[in-house]
């Protein structure tokens, strides 16, 4: 007998003893079960609960990881934008040259945030 059709028999077994105004009684073994039940449903909460956790955890890592992705994307395009590279003043000096990597150390920094 499956677990669902056992409680179905326990619970129609109450309800008659109920119907007929008699004291309830459940045999030990039933008692026994149901309280096994109960354990397992409290052990399938926590669980429940502990895979929540985890996915939050993942979600943050994720977004973590996401702002990290964008942080080098944005150095990487101002150093790949070939316009950076030509001359902006008398100097002869480009962007890329007065920016002195600043672009590229920023983006590391964030890693420490």
């Amino acid at each position: 007998m499956s677990d669902k059709e056992r409680l179905e028999e326990i619970k129609e077994a109450y309800r008659w003893t109920i119907d007929n105004s008699l004291v309830p009684r459940l045999s030990d073994s039933d008692t026994e079960w149901l309280i096994e039940q109960a354990e397992r449903v409290e052990e399938l909460e926590e669980e429940v609960e502990k895979q929540k956790n985890r996915k939050y955890i993942k979600m943050r890592q994720r977004d973590d990881f996401m702002k990290k992705a964008q942080r080098y994307k944005q150095a990487l395009e101002f150093y790949a934008d070939s316009k950076n590279w030509i001359p902006q003043n008398d100097d002869v000096l480009s962007e890329i040259t007065m920016d002195y990597g600043s672009k590229a150390r920023q983006a590391l920094d964030g890693d420490e945030n």
